[in-house]
């Protein structure tokens, strides 16, 4: 049997990040350290064989077992162009100045736009850096450094389903705000805030709040309790809440944040190197979807269990 041809896929699809290229075609990545690179979109965001699994229990090897599971985020890359299309287009109205919640502007949208955007922007999550790094904590907790081969094939295996099975699972459900930011640029990392980390089985009230340009942002999320519509909407925001949000991809991220024009400040979050996360509830992005339409106040009755959560965390 032939080597298997290595291969270079794309965590960051490059039919998102070609939308993140300032004037001059270029996107700026800066790391923990405050060092700045800079390159064409579709140099950022790749990794090697990152959606190979190779059964071979040497380096190299090929087994008849191994498999390129790419394809499977096929769909969801070939519809996210209409998608953020879709969304930039949509109505979006100034309303500052006024209380959160009475800033969204419900909008229409079919099932299959919907489930469009459903299934890219959780191919968006699963494919993070920080959802790969997941995938394989368990194994390094019990058995400490991994070989790269091993711990790649791990990750890979993993990841394989989840994917498919969160489609599925999530369907045309729950809520979904584009979040428009005229004054301020987000900014995008190899984490951001989601909670499609166990490779066991999605979530049953998934969470995700992913920057698509750096002027377009969106939230999607799937409460306990919740009116079926609107089940769409929009928001704009202010400066300081779009800095908020970019705090947010801060703490997330472990050592790639991309900007187009806007530097942001590193945080303390960010220059840790690692891939952190809230450890308590009530944060920011919760309270956001608590106000969006048909969703009702948060019920903080269990908030101490929060103090349980993660070690790895930040509130």
């Amino acid at each position: 049997m032939g080597k298997t041809k290595s291969e270079r896929h794309h965590w960051w699809p490059e039919c998102v990040s070609e939308r993140w290229a300032d004037e001059n075609g270029g996107v700026h990545w800066l790391l923990p350290t405050g060092e700045e690179r800079r390159a064409r979109p579709e140099s950022f965001g790749v990794i090697g064989n990152g959606h190979f699994i190779k059964l071979g229990n040497k380096p190299g090897k090929p087994t008849p077992w191994d498999q390129n599971f790419e394809t499977m985020f096929h769909q969801a890359d070939a519809g996210f162009p209409a998608v953020i299309d879709w969304l930039d287009g949509l109505k979006f109205e100034v309303r500052l100045g006024q209380p959160r919640r009475s800033r969204f502007l419900p909008q229409p949208s079919s099932d299959e736009r919907f489930g469009q955007m459903v299934e890219s922007l959780t191919s968006l999550a699963i494919r993070s850096p920080m959802t790969r790094e997941a995938c394989v904590g368990i194994a390094e907790r019990f058995r400490g450094s991994l070989p790269e081969w091993e711990r790649n094939s791990l990750i890979a295996m993993n990841m394989r389903d989840m994917h498919s099975r969160a489609v599925q699972a999530f369907g045309v459900r729950g809520k979904a705000t584009a979040i428009f930011s005229p004054d301020q640029e987000f900014v995008f990392g190899d984490g951001f805030y989601h909670n499609l980390t166990s490779p066991s089985g999605p979530p049953h009230a998934p969470n995700i709040l992913a920057p698509l340009t750096p002027r377009l942002a969106v939230l999607y999320a799937r409460p306990i309790q919740y009116t079926a519509e609107p089940r769409l909407s929009t928001l704009v925001i202010a400066a300081d809440e779009a800095q908020a949000l970019n705090r947010v991809v801060q703490i997330y991220a472990r050592d790639k944040l991309f900007y187009r024009s806007d530097r942001p400040d590193l945080t303390d979050e960010y220059r840790a190197a690692k891939h952190l996360q809230f450890s308590s509830p009530g944060h920011f992005i919760e309270e956001m979807i608590h106000d969006m339409p048909g969703v009702p106040n948060r019920d903080t009755s269990l908030d101490f269990l929060g103090k349980f959560g993660r070690r790895e965390g930040l509130s």
